[in-house]
């Protein structure tokens, strides 16, 4: 690791620090500070660590600090305290494979409920009025009979020219 790219890590280990908000990565995300190539280099290493992470990863434009990183120094002293770690996020993702049930289960009998969920009522609930479609735009219309019209129009509008000019 170069030192510009250090300092860079640094940089924005103590802005995600400073800020309880998420950092968003625009082109002025640091002021001038560093430059936009190393601050992406900073943010791929920083995530590369588990430093930082990205809240939604679809979104890999806002960062947040690991909790677990939140105490530390300095971005390398974090990254010693988050090495044996696990990341919530990891920790927290379900896994998609499926579960085989050894015991018959009957069908007729439904297992006890042991949690209940509450229902959230909203007051005043909106009516959404739908348009209707109007009669010219309709399927029929679209596809077959203003096509036919206008075949019809442009047979009309070519008799016409060729009985004036003949």
């Amino acid at each position: 690791m170069t030192p510009e790219l250090k300092t860079a890590c640094e940089v924005v280990f103590q802005e995600h620090k400073a800020t309880s908000y998420p950092i968003n990565w625009s082109k002025d995300a640091f002021r001038g500070r560093i430059s936009i190539g190393l601050s992406e280099m900073a943010k791929e290493t920083l995530v590369g660590k588990n430093i930082i992470y990205f809240p939604n990863r679809a979104k890999k434009i806002i960062t947040v600090l690991n909790p677990a990183a939140a105490a530390a120094a300095s971005f390398e002293e974090a990254g010693e305290m988050v090495r044996n770690k696990v990341p919530s996020l990891v920790a927290s993702m379900v896994d998609d494979q499926p579960a085989y049930v050894s015991k018959n289960v009957s069908s007729f009998v439904s297992p006890p409920v042991k949690y209940t969920h509450r229902v959230l009522t909203i007051a005043g609930k909106s009516e959404t009025a739908i348009a209707e479609i109007k009669w010219y735009l309709r399927p029929l219309f679209c596809y077959v009979i203003w096509p036919a019209c206008a075949a019809a129009a442009g047979a009309l509008i070519a008799y016409l020219i060729g009985s004036v000019y003949t």
